[in-house]
């Protein structure tokens, strides 16, 4: 998810969380409309997050409210006596429109929760909202308050919010609804709807957010959603307000024709784009049939990484895969730690980590930095030996041991034509093999460190990870600094589950 993403959305929910339009169908709709692909770890924090964030703009707006409500309450367990006074008489009547939609909720869960990927389902249900707001309208006399509230009321409200579980049928509208059935005033209604959301959200938000700590790396997206918290609440605050002085004087029926249209709109979308949705659900249906990676893979010049894999796939994977070393072409069955060199479109790859490639001597070797063009000449063989090389190389500069007494021959090392490390060197210094003829191939980076050890005039690249502490390397004085830095990929041939993410994100910080 985006930061832009999380701000839209987070407006969605301040809006329609307090409108009788339904906040948990647009947060199902609007993704689907746009063709955004959030993952569902993500799309599950951020709708916790912002009813969260709408649970505390309602509570700041009725503050005053709540803190009546709490002393008539202890008032009550004083006396001894229910509904002692008009707050507690709300806030027993409250708890009690609170029980229909906690006991049915439980029971039917599973039902609900299907229902949140299906934006079809989401569009019928919003017909039902605009059904309920115009039979309020119709049927209701609007000639009641708070003040006349009885058990039987907020029971039948009660079992109006039950009717909201369901994304697209509104919680706020169904409420609202229920209440001017029952002949109450729409501001009554709105008002006793709203002081309902705070116990169902609350109950609702501390049961989510005990799920939210479980999701791996929560951590590395969680900023993003925060947005989304902070706006949701400033917008429902102001929504709150707005909403209550609008239907003191107008009807509902504008929100019924609102759902009436959204509903049209969403169920002609699908026909005329049937695909168009097929992408967007929190969990891509063709990623979960996909099959997942039958081994992990390493090219030889990764083998130093071999052991963090493996411990990693024992940290986070159920099943550690089979560890393999290959130098062949990629395999859809193989989750592949490599160089960019390898073919990697139409491929998910993920960068782990950084190997970089800096020239490397013998510790007797005084030179210490160049230019890319002394370099060009040295690699080409143009010098027999570093006494001659130095007295024609104008940019070079020296250790302290000085070049005068160094007289070694030249003695290049270079990797073969098919190693990701000569293939960087090729493609960065604009060389071919055939210019470095009189260079002796190596097989690997441990045998040209071998080399740079035992001969003195020895010269070649190594990679920063073979590179022990005391050894000679030279700066390239006109060479970008990431010039031959070579980014260790991950390639998978389907996009990773959530246990597969841990586990890459377990090798890069290994690196």
């Amino acid at each position: 998810m985006t930061i832009i993403q999380s701000i839209i959305l987070g407006i969605l929910q301040g809006l329609t969380e307090f409108l009788p339009i339904s906040s948990s169908g647009h947060l199902v709709i609007l993704p689907y409309l746009l063709g955004w692909d959030i993952p569902a770890e993500q799309n599950f924090s951020f709708d916790v997050l912002v009813q969260v964030g709408t649970l505390v703009a309602v509570i700041i707006y009725f503050r005053k409210d709540i803190v009546d409500i709490f002393k008539g309450l202890g008032a009550d367990m004083k006396a001894k006596k229910l509904g002692s006074t008009s707050e507690s008489r709300i806030g027993w009547f409250l708890l009690l429109a609170t029980i229909p939609a906690g006991a049915v909720g439980l029971l039917i869960k599973d039902i609900v929760e299907q229902t949140f990927g299906s934006p079809n389902a989401v569009a019928f249900f919003l017909f039902g909202t605009a059904l309920l707001l115009i039979l309020a309208e119709v049927v209701g006399k609007k000639d009641r308050d708070l003040s006349s509230l009885r058990w039987f009321d907020a029971v039948w409200i009660g079992f109006f919010q039950v009717l909201s579980l369901f994304p697209g049928l509104s919680r706020s509208g169904s409420c609202i609804a229920g209440g001017m059935i029952r002949n109450f005033d729409r501001k009554s209604a709105g008002r006793f709807s709203f002081l309902m959301a705070i116990p169902v959200m609350a109950a609702a938000g501390l049961l989510s957010v005990f799920d939210l700590f479980n999701i791996p790396n929560l951590a590395s997206f969680l900023p993003v959603l925060l947005i989304g918290f902070v706006v949701a609440g400033v917008v429902g605050y102001f929504t709150i307000s707005w909403m209550l002085n609008f239907v003191q004087n107008h009807s509902l029926f504008v929100f019924a024709g609102y759902c009436l249209f959204l509903g049209t709109a969403v169920l002609a979308f699908g026909f005329f784009f049937p695909a168009a949705g097929s992408v967007t659900t929190s969990e891509t249906p063709a990623v979960q049939e996909m099959p997942l990676p039958g081994s992990a893979v390493y090219i030889p010049e990764l083998d130093w990484l071999a052991p963090a894999i493996a411990t990693c796939m024992d940290e986070t994977l159920d099943a550690p895969l089979p560890l393999l070393q290959s130098t062949g072409d990629y395999q859809p069955t193989e989750l592949r730690f490599t160089f960019p060199f390898a073919t990697v479109t139409d491929h998910y790859a993920y960068q782990v980590g950084t190997q970089s490639l800096q020239f490397t001597l013998n510790p007797a070797n005084p030179l210490v930095a160049l230019n890319r063009s002394d370099l060009s000449a040295l690699l080409q063989g143009n010098y027999p030996s570093w006494r001659q090389f130095f007295q024609n190389c104008a940019s070079c500069s020296y250790s302290s041991a000085g070049s005068a007494s160094f007289d070694a021959p030249i003695t290049l090392y270079i990797y073969p034509p098919e190693s990701p490390y000569q293939t960087a060197l090729n493609q960065t210094l604009a060389l071919t093999s055939g210019q470095m003829g009189s260079a002796l191939y190596v097989p690997d980076a441990a045998s040209l460190l071998a080399a740079l050890q035992l001969e003195q005039g020895a010269a070649g690249f190594l990679p920063s990870h073979w590179i022990p502490s005391g050894t000679s390397t030279v700066s390239i004085t006109d060479l970008p600094a990431a010039a031959l830095d070579l980014p260790i990929l991950a390639v998978l041939d389907t996009e990773p589950d959530e246990q597969y993410r841990s586990f890459i994100l377990c090798v890069q910080d290994s690196l």
